[in-house]
């Protein structure tokens, strides 16, 4: 002890009485009594967070480091503390666990109180209880205040994160956007060159010339394929899918969408069924994206179908509470389903269900490839028509194909002017 400010009874008395004035004689020799000094190194745990709380501590000199504990087990700092002040007395009020973890960040010395001789001083001192509300208090507000600065930090941090990822989700965006317009372009050429090439009667004559040429006019529609795909996506990014309203008939688009996807279906053994599509009302609208909309969830359904399924669309009039009457159109299949966690990200860009091939496969074949952005497509186009679309499925299995469902509602009372793409999620499963 020597060389220490506490050597003896009297001395822990003193500290005592430095700390708490007002305590009464008989209670101040009480906790003097039932006090034991202790010096520690650095680096020691005097009292684990979520252990039971037996002891109060009083701070002589030195330092305390508070902790709290994390999830991933790593430690948070929440705070300092010095002489004079004490610790672990409010597990000892609330008759609980410790709330943190107090570990020496110096050499300390410190004085510990048992529970039991702390708390019968207690019960019988209004003064002891004043000052450690007092002090608790004090403590509160110090930390409600560290919170709110940390809090405000973190704030700011993060605004300048997000406004970092939309400068870069921006120029990436940009990027892709005038890379797909560029490549197009000679791409549409190549095709077309490669549709010329296919027609001349020489290759037509040469069973392995009209082979290969199938075969690049095959692949090139494909790639001029996916280029649309994402300058479509691209302009759903940036709001930029501007509607074009002229009389759409549904019965007409689906007929093109049913004879595009025929070789497909044929293919497969799939059956495409329409039913009250024919009885529904022209409806104003940009008839090139509803095309690709609905060709993109009838595709969608193929995709997810197994060989000899069924897709079916189905039309009506409805009177929606959000929209007020509207065309109900609704795609179902007796697909794999969706697991109905995926129920919202499958409108999530490039975002795919189950074990999706991640080869350059058909986009049609069972489970197939492609780019993932046909449901963003899709979504995209019912949002700037002022529409809503969503997915039901009773859930996602491979063996009992409980089927999807993707319901499309389109207002019929459409305002005058041209209206552009609000902000929407993305996606495509």
């Amino acid at each position: 002890m020597d060389g220490s400010p506490i050597s003896s009874q009297k001395d822990i008395e003193g500290f005592f009485l430095s700390l708490l004035s007002d305590l009464e004689e008989d209670d101040l020799r009480e906790l003097a009594e039932a006090a034991e000094v202790r010096f520690l190194p650095p680096g020691t745990v005097i009292c684990r967070e979520g252990d039971e709380g037996d002891a109060v501590y009083a701070i002589v000199e030195g330092e305390l480091e508070i902790l709290q504990q994390l999830d991933d087990e790593n430690e948070r700092h929440l705070h300092y503390t010095g002489p004079g002040e004490f610790v672990g007395e409010m597990a000892i009020l609330k008759q609980g666990a410790r709330s943190a973890t107090v570990r020496t960040s110096q050499p300390t010395t410190i004085i510990e109180i048992g529970r039991e001789s702390f708390m019968k001083v207690l019960k019988r001192s209004p003064t002891l209880g004043f000052r450690l509300l007092v002090r608790l208090t004090d403590r509160l507000r110090d930390s409600d205040q560290q919170a709110i600065a940390e809090l405000r930090r973190a704030n700011e941090e993060l605004t300048c994160a997000l406004k970092q990822l939309a400068r870069i989700d921006k120029t990436k965006t940009d990027f892709i956007q005038v890379s797909a317009h560029e490549l197009r372009t000679p791409v549409a050429s190549l095709l077309g060159y490669a549709q010329m090439l296919s027609d001349n009667s020489n290759v037509q004559e040469n069973p392995q010339l009209q082979v290969l040429t199938e075969g690049i006019v095959t692949g090139t529609k494909r790639l001029h394929r996916v280029f649309n795909s994402i300058l479509d996506v691209s302009r759903v990014m940036t709001d930029g899918l501007e509607i074009r309203r002229s009389p759409v008939s549904m019965a007409v688009i689906f007929d093109g969408v049913a004879v595009e996807l025929g070789p497909a279906l044929e293919e497969r053994g799939l059956t495409l069924e329409q039913e009250g599509l024919g009885s529904l009302p022209i409806y104003s609208g940009d008839p090139d994206l509803l095309y690709k909309a609905f060709y993109q969830l009838v595709n969608n359904g193929i995709k997810y179908t197994p060989n000899g399924g069924r897709i079916k669309a189905s039309g009506q009039v409805i009177e929606s509470p959000d929209l007020g009457q509207c065309i109900e159109i609704v795609i179902e299949d007796t697909g794999i389903g969706i697991a109905p966690e995926d129920l919202d990200l499958i409108f999530a860009k490039f975002y795919r269900t189950g074990e999706v091939a991640l080869h350059s496969s058909s986009t049609t074949k069972f489970k197939g490839g492609g780019p993932g952005l046909g449901l963003t497509i899709a979504q995209g186009t019912v949002l700037a028509h002022g529409g809503l679309i969503w997915a039901e499925s009773p859930g996602y299995d491979e063996e009992t194909c409980p089927g999807s469902r993707f319901v499309v509602q389109l207002p019929l009372n459409q305002p005058a002017m041209e209206a552009s793409a609000d902000s929407s999620p993305e996606g495509a499963r």
